[in-house]
């Protein structure tokens, strides 16, 4: 019987100019811990009919996001055998190829294997009103999109601000004047905001402009 694994979109937005859409609501069927086969479906958001899969096990926040698909499907579900059975984390990455030239961003799901920081990181990504244990009404950023500064409103004491880029790289640390963050020296795209007040941490997505 087949068993729907734990899984998290992750959407990946690169800064680019490809006019292909990328698929959503990857979802991951049969555990890969007890056999060597798994299951993907999508959502086609445009009008392609073949798709790339690449799978990276032991997926943390950090790693290297693949630059090439490892399998051709021409099917959705498609179904993937030959992996190797284990408890680690594997991340599933999918993306439409519309031509020979143009393929989307990646779309993807990963195992239950995988740390609590890569199921908030993926999560969030395709999420940005996703915050753990909290009511979204309690913290708010903005502007965004934003060119230089975020302001930060919270019902609690910010003890520490961290923003990651969308490989998962840090690369902004701020433990003091926690109210807003300068981030004019950062380059255009996506991130990752982590605000640890007193209980928690929140997550939230902005854009830099």
């Amino acid at each position: 019987m087949k068993n729907l694994i734990t899984f998290t979109v992750l959407l990946i937005n690169f800064v680019g100019n490809s006019q292909c859409l990328a698929p959503s609501n990857v979802n991951l069927i049969n555990n890969i811990i007890f056999s060597n086969t798994a299951e993907l479906s999508w959502t086609e958001n445009g009008n392609a009919t073949s798709w790339e899969i690449a799978i990276v096990p032991d997926f943390n926040v950090g790693s290297t996001i693949p630059t090439n698909g490892w399998i051709v499907a021409s099917s959705n579900p498609f179904t993937i055998t030959g992996i190797p059975p284990s408890f680690v984390c594997y991340a599933f990455f999918v993306r439409s190829v519309c031509s020979s030239t143009d393929v989307s961003n990646w779309t993807g799901a990963s195992t239950s294997g995988c740390s609590i920081t890569a199921y908030n990181w993926f999560l969030t990504l395709s999420n940005e009103n996703f915050i753990p244990n909290s009511d979204t009404d309690n913290l708010q950023i903005f502007p965004n999109p934003t060119k230089n500064i975020i302001n930060i409103k919270n019902i609690t004491e910010i003890k520490k601000i961290k923003i990651f880029d969308y490989l998962g790289k840090e690369v902004l640390t701020q433990t003091e004047n926690n109210n807003e963050i300068n981030v004019e020296n950062l380059s255009k795209g996506i991130y990752l905001i982590e605000i640890n007040s007193e209980n928690q941490k929140v997550y939230k997505k902005f854009i830099k402009e």
